[in-house]
């Protein structure tokens, strides 16, 4: 019997062999990317390598995800990969992403109720530790957007998350920001179609809701501001995706009469800067505009406002609707406590007696309590 390869199994063998090596060779001569700009994240470190990594498997997790990070061309193959998924298999999600008419592209994020209860008394903890202030003290949640999705979506569930929220918190005065108004406030095209946040122009009615239901409003609220846009941008689900999504419009609303200070963590002092920051637009996430991000503590002044303060402990939702709360305040601080401690917080702001204190956050950090510093 004649077992000598045929001439196909040999080309076949060969173009092969070519192939692994052509990306071998890539692989090593292409640097590694410093940061996987679509994905808006660091690749993964190499693993630790330890007896115990290694005999549990966490090393060779590790290490996949290592090397498929700094694989040459990654984003071509994750797009055909998307493109199989959705388009050939006809899937209606791939790795947690889903895509829907009115809300675009999304993450499937399940209500953890043990991780809300634990949050719930964090904010709990930062509230009563305001209550000899005399200070009247509210909350509210930003629902993830898969809740208003047109068709159904195993994600957030307001249903499971309000009576946790009202137990914990049964103290305070809860504000709904729009949810479950007649008609809806907030909606699908509240938020953007690419990435999780809201759109600081179409959430102006929210911004009236709070302010209205903390006793702030004034009747002017929103009237003669003029809404901007920095441009077109595709926020951080359009990369995970991988596939070719329309880009969002990012706009905001333009307050001449504001005066933004920031912590500056050398110093320790407070430095003036821009109510938006329109260099970060090209940054790593555009988003970033408002009040610059990430930000430990701002204070936000408004002459034009009624002499009232507010303490809002906010997550980055709070960057985009902290402006339009400040037509109804004097001064406004803002707080997230995933930058700082609540138990330094004093160390930088003196607590005005009788003021306002909101607590606002997503259903992504509600999820998440170890990230709330309490």
């Amino acid at each position: 019997m004649d077992n000598k390869p045929t001439v196909r199994e040999i080309i076949a063998a060969s173009i092969f062999i070519v192939f692994i090596g052509v990306f071998f060779v890539l692989n090593i001569v292409v640097p590694a990317p410093t940061v996987l700009k679509s994905e808006r994240r660091l690749p993964a470190r190499f693993p630790e390598v330890s007896i115990n990594s290694v005999t549990t498997g966490a090393f060779m997790s590790g290490f996949e995800n290592y090397v498929a990070d700094r694989f040459v061309f990654r984003d071509t193959f994750r797009a055909i990969h998307a493109f199989q998924v959705f388009e050939v298999y006809r899937q209606t999600d791939k790795s947690g992403l889903y895509r829907c008419p009115n809300v675009g592209v999304g993450e499937f994020r399940r209500t953890n109720p043990t991780a809300f209860r634990q949050s719930s008394e964090r904010i709990k903890k930062a509230a009563d530790s305001l209550q000899g202030l005399d200070m009247n003290i509210y909350y509210s949640i930003v629902p993830d957007k898969s809740y208003f999705a047109s068709r159904y979506m195993p994600g957030f569930d307001l249903g499971l998350a309000l009576p946790i929220l009202f137990e914990v918190l049964h103290e305070y005065k809860y504000i709904d920001v729009g949810i479950m108004s007649h008609p809806p406030i907030l909606s699908g095209d509240s938020f953007y179609k690419t990435d999780l946040h809201w759109d600081q122009s179409k959430i102006e009615m929210t911004a009236f809701i709070l302010s209205y239901h903390m006793g702030s409003f004034t009747g002017d609220f929103a009237v003669d501001y003029e809404t901007e846009t920095a441009g077109l941008w595709s926020g951080v689900y359009a990369g995970q995706l991988a596939l070719p999504v329309e880009p969002d419009t990012m706009s905001y609303v333009q307050f001449p009469d504001l005066r933004v200070s920031y912590l500056n963590d050398r110093t320790l002092g407070f430095d003036e800067g821009p109510v938006y920051d329109l260099d970060r637009f090209s940054g790593v996430d555009p988003y970033d505009i408002f009040l610059r991000g990430p930000q430990p503590l701002v204070i936000i002044e408004n002459d034009m406002a009624p002499e009232r303060e507010l303490y809002l402990f906010r997550d980055s939702f709070g960057s985009s609707l902290a402006p339009l709360l400040a037509q109804a305040y004097s001064k406004i601080t803002v707080i997230d406590l995933r930058y700082i401690n609540l138990a330094v917080i004093d160390m930088f702001i003196e607590y005005t007696p009788g003021s306002d204190v909101l607590f606002i956050f997503s259903s992504q950090i509600f999820n998440n309590p170890s990230i709330i510093q309490t």
